[in-house]
């Protein structure tokens, strides 16, 4: 059987266990960070062990920034410990997963990056500009001033 990490709706953990014949969808309401808990969740739901996994996809290039990291570290890092080919998939290629079995044949030890859906959007949060603003203001700035 193969898994298919899939985070890329915000606050859902899709998982799919997959093999040439059949397929188990596994959908929780989630953050990102629970990834790991609802995959072993899943297992034990369907009577199977970690050992029983050949191999793992990750859907890259959709979904938040976060999201995506945490999929493909948890991806990775589930193939390093049981030693198992991981692959990144895009979102597109989920629909026909008995497809992505061919190229499971890669070694184990090559592992996925992530790969984002567009250009960070790392801005300064208001409430540190309005500290910052704060402090860089000259003194007595918009106050009244008391002495005439």
């Amino acid at each position: 059987m193969y898994l298919l990490f899939d985070l890329s709706e915000k606050d859902i953990i899709h998982i799919v266990l997959f093999d040439e014949t059949k397929q188990k969808d596994f959908s929780v309401v989630g953050r990102n960070r629970d990834l790991l808990g609802a995959v072993f969740d899943f297992l034990k739901q369907e009577g199977l062990e970690k050992g029983d996994i050949r191999g793992i996809a990750t859907v890259v290039g959709a979904g938040g920034f976060t999201s995506t990291r945490i999929a493909a570290v948890v991806a990775n890092a589930f193939a390093y410990a049981q030693k198992i080919p991981v692959i990144a998939v895009q979102k597109n290629q989920i629909y026909d997963l008995s497809s992505l079995i061919p190229h499971f044949s890669q070694p184990a030890g090559v592992y996925v990056s992530a790969t984002y859906s567009g250009a960070p959007n790392i801005t300064v949060s208001k409430k540190f500009a309005t500290s910052r603003l704060g402090r860089d203001a000259e003194p007595n700035s918009g106050k009244k001033n008391s002495t005439r």
